[in-house]
């Protein structure tokens, strides 16, 4: 038995009674799979906080939760950069 939450258990525990929000996520290819990591059941409740509370609609979702996924990618490229850079100025 998996220890991972289900994306059903995920919004139920967010609250969320709204039966089509993820089938609605699901044909914009998100939330596809039953079992969640920790990243995707956080995704799924920012996802859930963007339709409910902004309005954003399921399209928008994917947008925004690809940019965010690139942002977090560039921010860790950016602090190995800079850990590679100190290491060279303190090995001089």
């Amino acid at each position: 038995m998996s220890s991972r939450p289900s994306a059903k258990d995920v919004l139920k525990f967010l609250g969320v009674d709204d039966t089509e929000l993820l089938p609605e996520l699901r044909r914009e290819g998100l939330f596809e799979a039953e079992e969640l990591s920790p990243e995707e059941a956080e995704e799924l409740r920012m996802a859930a906080t963007l339709i409910r509370e902004l309005g954003v609609n399921p399209a928008g979702v994917g947008v925004i939760l690809h940019m965010r996924r690139r942002l977090l990618f560039l921010e860790e490229r950016m602090r190995e950069t800079l850990r590679r850079l100190l290491d060279d100025v303190e090995n001089r």
